[in-house]
């Protein structure tokens, strides 16, 4: 039996009373590709990941994460078994340090072998985390709490990781890290999708791109060719 791609989304729509927050969403994401969503504040992007990710109900269409629907139980298990989520604003809880939180993910998402203990010290250090391990939240700045949000959605298994401005509060060094640990999770098959204001940083990252524009998709194809389009429209922002 052929191995469900890790995302389809067909006409996905998200309405608030009169307001539409997405207009209709198509897309799908194979193993190994990203895909990025552009477009200004109030778009639709952050719409359409908390969506895709079950944390919204769409008001139309459906989305499938491994062939598993994220909205409706028990599928919506078996989906966010496969996606790993970093949110703008990363969840996180105020009691538990930072190396707790990734031994709890860990544990939640079935890692609980010998070398767990190991892993986490060793992506720690990647994200410059080390000496952070015993702060929690309250104790950390907004570039290392997104760091700590990274680090729960990297220490576990996932075929999906899906990104909501990921750079916001990240100086230039951990941008460039972010772009690393993101190409290894391509070449290792990992779809990611994500969302960013910063179209320099997708440079290299993202094979393709979708720009939307108040919930309405405006323009969709590869990368390269969008974000000429969208330079040359004058849409990019001061310094992209």
């Amino acid at each position: 039996m052929p191995t469900e791609p890790p995302l389809i989304v067909e006409g996905l729509c998200r309405r608030y009373g009169r307001l539409v927050g997405l207009a209709r969403l198509d897309l799908e994401l194979a193993a190994g590709e990203c895909v990025a969503l552009i477009g200004a504040n109030g778009s639709g992007k952050s719409t359409a990941v908390r969506t895709i990710a079950g944390m919204l109900a769409p008001s139309e269409g459906w989305v499938r994460v491994c062939g598993h629907d994220p909205h409706v139980e028990p599928a919506a298990e078996s989906a966010r078994a496969a996606l790993a989520l970093v949110p703008d604003a990363p969840l996180l809880y105020d009691d538990l340090t930072v190396r707790q939180h990734l031994e709890l993910v860990a544990l939640a998402h079935g890692v609980v072998d010998d070398g767990v203990a190991a892993r986490i010290d060793a992506l720690l250090e990647r994200l410059e985390l080390t000496a952070r391990g015993d702060f929690r939240p309250s104790e950390l700045s907004r570039g290392m709490r997104q760091k700590a949000g990274l680090a729960c959605a990297l220490i576990r298994p996932a075929r999906l990781l899906i990104l909501d401005e990921p750079v916001v509060g990240l100086d230039p060094p951990s941008q460039q890290l972010l772009r690393e640990l993101l190409l290894e999770a391509k070449r290792a098959g990992v779809a990611v999708l994500m969302t960013t204001h910063q179209l320099r940083f997708a440079d290299g990252v993202a094979d393709r791109a979708v720009m939307l524009r108040e919930g309405e998709v405006v323009d969709r194809g590869a990368w390269a060719d969008v974000r000429a389009r969208a330079a040359k429209s004058g849409w990019l922002a001061d310094g992209e």
